[in-house]
């Protein structure tokens, strides 16, 4: 007991010497609380691009043509993507806020169109389809499956509800002024749009959640099993549209410096366009993250994929092609950046 009491205060100066100081440990805290978040980003990210190789891969080894890539496609925009759209739209309470988002991004894609058309009053080298690379977002073959890198599938209804009023200004005014350049009949245009799988699952959700019907539908006995089927066949959306995208990236030398233009002036416009629509939203409704995020996402995006098919000139055609693969990279790269502010 005696020679307890002697050493036990040698002992404990002895130990405080030799124990490192608290800055050191405040350090490893922070530099282990750096690897965790940097952890966690690569787990959201890590998996698109790896997708995104993949599918970049393919082309280059030819492991798959061109059909087989176009029946992914089918089969994404046909089924997949639909399911996706009708469980998120007939889940999410239609209100004044919808109609609010719906209206807000129809507008921005109007001034995006707008702007364009005058940019090809100043600059040729975009040739008659550089309107259509400054508005409209590719949501279906990007955007949904990027943000369910995000947000798990119950808050899929944010990212949808913002997609609402691009989906409603690509079917109509942007799908009939290419058609027209075409040559295609407004009347066409327009059975085209209702016959869309793509629309007709947004419409069908839509008016279920209009009616009442999905509260019901999700309260009922039946609720469960739905919500099953939609979510099983929806599950590979993601993978299979980035894909996709990896698969589509092409370029050319011919068109870059004016992609590269093209691209700039599309990102400085999106940047106010999402600033605004942000004010404007907040002054109505309240944005939660999810739904702030949703928008952000969506401004990021490259104009839709669908764009070289309405060009008979090669040289166009490189040109179209070569912006939206470099949007889709820089979208991608913003993507990691959102990853980490989120």
């Amino acid at each position: 007991m005696l020679i307890r009491v002697i050493f036990a205060p040698l002992r404990e100066n002895f130990w405080h010497r030799l124990r490192p100081p608290a800055p050191i440990f405040i350090a490893i805290h922070e530099r282990k609380s750096v690897l965790e978040k940097l952890l966690s980003v690569l787990t959201i990210v890590l998996p698109v691009l790896f997708a995104l190789v993949l599918g970049w891969f393919s082309r280059r080894k030819r492991l798959l043509n061109d059909q087989a890539v176009e029946g992914i496609k089918s089969l994404v925009m046909s089924f997949m993507l639909p399911a996706v759209l009708l469980r998120a739209f007939y889940q999410t309470e239609f209100s004044g806020n919808l109609v609010l988002i719906a209206v807000c991004l129809f507008l921005c894609c109007l001034a995006g169109l707008g702007l364009g058309t005058l940019l090809t009053r100043v600059y040729k080298g975009g040739g008659k389809l550089l309107p259509f690379l400054t508005c409209g977002f590719e949501a279906g073959m990007m955007g949904y499956g990027l943000y369910a890198m995000l947000f798990p599938a119950a808050e899929t209804h944010n990212f949808a509800m913002v997609d609402l009023g691009q989906v409603l200004f690509v079917f109509t005014v942007y799908s009939a002024l290419l058609n027209r350049q075409k040559g295609v009949t407004g009347k066409q245009t327009l059975r085209a749009m209702v016959t869309s799988p793509v629309f007709i699952a947004i419409a069908v959700g839509v008016a279920l959640s209009a009616s009442g019907l999905g509260a019901l539908l999700q309260n009922s006995a039946a609720g469960a099993p739905v919500d099953a089927v939609l979510s099983y066949i929806g599950l590979p959306t993601g993978v299979l549209m980035i894909f996709v995208v990896g698969y589509q990236l092409v370029w050319s030398k011919h068109g870059l410096k004016a992609a590269l233009l093209t691209v700039a002036v599309r990102t400085a416009l999106m940047a106010v366009l999402c600033a605004g629509t942000l004010l404007l939203l907040k002054l109505f409704l309240p944005v939660e993250p999810p739904l702030f995020w949703a928008v952000i996402l969506m401004f990021t995006l490259p104009a839709p994929f669908v764009l070289p098919i309405f060009s008979n000139d090669e040289e166009q055609k490189g040109y179209v092609a070569t912006t939206l693969s470099i949007g889709t990279l820089f979208s991608i790269a913003l993507f990691a950046l959102i990853s980490v502010l989120k």
